[in-house]
């Protein structure tokens, strides 16, 4: 996907797993790519998704706008490891108001706890 900066699954949990190579720059059209491979993969309902960003590089503006609209997921984990990918994380959810829920974890167990909750 995008240029092979992202990979995409579907876990036999049924949890969207979305990988970001690392040091990757997401620019708008990646963002268009994972959603649209989202909405292939998941076409006739919504499922949890969790984002790993763990060693991607930055994500620009029009890139979140995109991953802020509604998509085929119901909710959204974003797993990241520094302080860096927090802040990242924090400004998307407080100035994007993503449409589905989303938090930030620094633990791949608890984000898939929280996502199998919901």
């Amino acid at each position: 996907m995008a240029g092979g900066k992202a990979a995409l699954s579907l876990r036999p949990d049924g949890i969207l797993h979305l990988v970001w190579a690392p040091g990757t720059y997401v620019q708008e059209e990646d963002a268009v790519s994972a959603v649209t491979m989202l909405n292939k993969i998941s076409p006739d309902h919504d499922r949890p998704l969790l984002v790993d960003m763990r060693n991607a590089g930055n994500t620009s503006s029009r890139a979140r706008d995109v991953f802020a609209d509604p998509h085929a997921v119901s909710r959204v984990a974003l797993l990241g490891e520094s302080p860096v990918d927090q802040v990242i994380a924090s400004f998307f959810t407080g100035v994007h108001r993503p449409q589905r829920p989303t938090r930030y974890f620094t633990s791949e167990a608890a984000a898939l706890s929280w996502l199998a909750g919901g």
